[in-house]
C-alpha cells in the first residue's frame, strides 16, 4: 500500500514538474517572443503620432505598455511626459487606445510648451493648439479613428491629454500573424503564461 502511495506521489510530482517546464517553454518561446515583437512593431507605428525616444518601457503589462521621459523647454525647464498604449494581446481588445498625457502634479504650461516637440501627428497637434478649429475625426494616413482632447478644466485652453483610438485589425498589419499565435490560447491561459515569464525574469534578476 505504501509503495502504491509513493508511486502515486512520484507520478504527481513528475507531472507537476513536466507541466511547469512546458509552461516555461511556452511562456518564453511563444508568448514572450511574440509580445515583445508586437510591442516593438507598435512602438514603430506610434512614432507617427508621438516621438517616443529610444528608451525601454517604464511599464510593460498584458493590457498596456507605458513610456515616461523628461522633456526640456527652450527656457531649460524640465517636465515629464507619459505615453501609454494598449497592447492588443487580448483578442477582446478590438479598439486600441494610445494616450499622451501630463503626469499628475506636473505643470500644464510646460506640457503645452513641449507638445510640438513630442507630438508627431500634425492633426492632433493643431487640434490641441486651436480648440475652436480642432479636427477630432479619423486620419486615413495614420489610421486612427478619432482623437479626444482632455483639458485642464472645462474653461481652460490647456490640453493635458491627447487620446487616439485605433482598430486592432488595422493598427499593426505586420503584427497580425503574431496576434494570431496569441489568439490560439484561451485568455486565462494566455495571461498565466504572460505572468509566468514576467515573474521568472523578476525572480532571476532579484527584483
Amino acid at each position: 500500500m505504501k509503495k502504491v502511495i509513493k508511486i502515486g506521489l512520484v507520478s504527481v510530482f513528475l507531472v507537476v514538474i513536466v507541466t511547469l517546464i512546458i509552461a516555461l517553454v511556452i511562456s518564453f518561446k511563444v508568448v514572450k517572443q511574440n509580445t515583445d515583437k508586437i510591442n516593438a512593431n507598435l512602438n514603430k507605428k506610434f512614432q507617427e503620432i508621438v516621438r517616443i525616444p529610444e528608451i525601454p518601457p517604464s511599464y510593460k503589462g498584458f493590457y498596456v505598455t507605458s513610456y515616461t521621459w523628461d522633456m526640456v523647454t527652450n527656457q531649460k525647464e524640465v517636465t515629464t511626459v507619459k505615453f501609454t498604449h494598449d497592447t492588443g494581446f487580448s483578442r477582446y481588445q478590438n479598439k486600441m487606445i494610445a494616450t499622451l498625457e501630463m503626469p499628475q502634479g506636473a505643470d500644464p504650461s510646460l506640457f503645452v510648451k513641449v507638445m510640438p516637440a513630442v507630438v508627431a501627428d500634425e492633426q492632433a497637434l493643431f487640434s490641441a493648439q486651436d480648440l475652436e478649429h480642432a479636427n477630432l475625426g479619423p486620419n486615413d494616413k495614420i489610421g486612427y479613428e478619432k482623437i479626444e482632447l482632455t483639458r485642464l478644466s472645462e474653461n481652460s485652453t490647456q490640453v493635458i491629454k491627447i487620446t487616439w483610438q485605433f482598430d486592432r485589425s488595422t493598427l499593426a498589419k505586420n503584427s497580425q500573424d503574431l496576434y494570431g499565435k496569441l489568439d490560439k490560447f484561451p485568455q486565462p491561459i494566455l495571461r498565466s503564461f504572460y505572468f509566468v515569464q514576467k515573474a521568472t525574469i523578476l525572480l532571476l534578476s532579484g527584483s
